[in-house]
C-alpha cells in the first residue's frame, strides 16, 4: 500500500497519509495519494497537476510538451487534434510574423515564394471563376506559357531591342492595322520579306525588285499569265516614258513615232507567218522576201514595193506601178497585187 506525505516543518505527522486522499477545502486542494497526483479546484485530477480553472505564470517552461487544448507544442512541433489551426491576432492591421514559413512543399522567405522540392511546380489556382489578381509590376525572367487566352486592355510591346525575335507558329485570326495612317513600314530596305501571299493588293504605289502574281489587276488592266489586256472595251494600252526614254522590247526601242533597233548593225525584220505586216493606211504591209503570201486585196495610191526582178523600188500612182527611176512596170492592178513577182517591201 503506498503511503503519502507531506513534508514540511509546519505541517503535524497527522498529515502522513497512509493511502488516504487529503482534501483542503473540498477540492479547493486536493492531493490524489493512490494516482500521486495534485488537484485544484478538482477532486479528480487526471495529470500530475490538474488545475480546472485559469493559471497565470510570468515564464512556462516545458521540458517535453505542452499541450493547449486540441494544440500540443513538442520541441519545435505545434499540432492540434482538429483539422485547423487558426491564429487570429486582434487589433488593427493585426500581423503574424514569421522569418521563414514552410508549407508542404511551398516556402516562403523575405519576398520570395519558393517550391521546396527539386524541380517542383508551383501552383496558384483561384476557386472557381475567381481571378487572380496581379495589382503591380510583374517581371518574368524566364518563360512564359500560357495554354489559354491571353488578353491584354492596355500597350503590348514585344522585346526592348533590335536582336530580340519574334515568333508566330499558330495563324493571326484579325486584321494588323497601324495606329497612324502612312506611318509605319512592313519590313526595310536591308530586312525585306521574302515571298509576300495575298488575295488582293490594293496600294499607292508599289516598289519591289521582284512581284509574283497569278493575276493583277488595275483599274484599266489585268495582267494575267503572258498577256497584258485592257479591262475596259475599246481602249488602248499606253506604255508612257519621261524625256528621251523610250519603251524598249527586245531589241527595239520605240520613242515617239520612231522604232529603233539597239543592236548596231543588225537586220531588222518583220516575218509573218502565211500573212502581212501591216505598217500604216489601209492597206501598208511588209512581206518577206521569196514567199508567197496573202496580198492586200486593194492596191491604195502611194503603195511602194521592191520589184526583185526588175531590182528596183515602185509606187502605185493609182493606176498602175510606176519605179522611182522613171521606167514603168507594165502592170495595171484595179483590186489586187500580182503574185508573178517575188516582193521584199509593200507598204503605203
Amino acid at each position: 500500500m503506498a503511503v503519502g506525505r507531506i513534508s514540511g516543518p509546519l505541517l503535524k505527522d497527522n498529515l502522513l497519509r497512509n493511502g488516504v486522499n487529503l482534501a483542503f477545502e473540498t477540492n479547493l486542494l486536493y492531493l490524489d495519494v493512490v494516482n500521486s497526483r495534485a488537484g485544484i479546484n478538482t477532486t479528480s485530477p487526471l495529470y500530475d497537476l490538474d488545475v480546472n480553472g485559469t493559471t497565470r505564470s510570468v515564464n512556462l517552461y516545458t521540458t517535453t510538451q505542452a499541450q493547449l487544448g486540441t494544440f500540443t507544442i513538442s520541441g519545435s512541433t505545434i499540432s492540434s487534434s482538429s483539422n485547423t489551426i487558426n491564429l487570429t491576432p486582434n487589433g488593427v492591421n493585426p500581423t503574424v510574423f514569421s522569418g521563414k514559413i514552410s508549407v508542404g512543399n511551398l516556402g516562403l522567405s523575405g519576398n520570395i515564394l519558393s517550391s521546396t522540392n527539386t524541380n517542383g511546380d508551383i501552383n496558384v489556382v483561384a476557386n472557381g471563376t475567381g481571378n487572380i489578381n496581379l495589382n503591380s509590376n510583374v517581371l518574368i525572367t524566364g518563360n512564359l506559357h500560357a495554354t489559354g487566352t491571353i488578353t491584354a486592355d492596355g500597350n503590348i510591346q514585344l522585346g526592348d531591342a533590335t536582336t530580340d525575335t519574334i515568333s508566330f507558329t499558330g495563324e493571326v485570326n484579325s486584321d494588323i492595322l497601324p495606329a497612324t495612317n502612312n506611318t509605319y513600314n512592313l519590313g526595310s530596305n536591308t530586312l525585306a520579306w521574302n515571298t509576300v501571299y495575298a488575295n488582293n493588293i490594293s496600294s499607292s504605289a508599289i516598289t519591289t525588285a521582284t512581284f509574283t502574281a497569278n493575276d493583277f489587276l488595275t483599274s484599266g488592266l489585268e495582267i494575267t499569265s503572258n498577256t497584258i489586256s485592257a479591262r475596259n472595251s475599246n481602249t488602248n494600252i499606253n506604255l508612257t516614258t519621261s524625256g528621251t526614254g523610250g519603251v524598249v522590247i527586245g531589241n527595239f526601242k520605240i520613242l515617239n513615232n520612231s522604232i529603233t533597233n539597239t543592236v548596231a548593225g543588225s537586220v531588222t525584220q518583220f516575218n509573218e507567218n502565211s500573212g502581212y505586216v501591216r505598217f500604216s493606211g489601209t492597206n501598208g504591209v511588209v512581206i518577206p522576201v521569196g514567199t508567197s503570201l496573202n496580198y492586200p486585196s486593194i492596191v491604195e495610191t502611194g503603195m511602194m514595193r521592191y520589184n526583185s526582178d526588175q531590182q528596183y523600188v515602185e509606187i502605185y500612182n493609182g493606176s498602175i506601178w510606176t519605179s522611182v527611176a522613171g521606167n514603168s512596170g507594165g502592170v495595171t492592178l484595179a483590186t489586187s497585187v500580182s503574185t508573178s513577182i517575188t516582193y521584199a517591201l509593200l507598204f503605203g
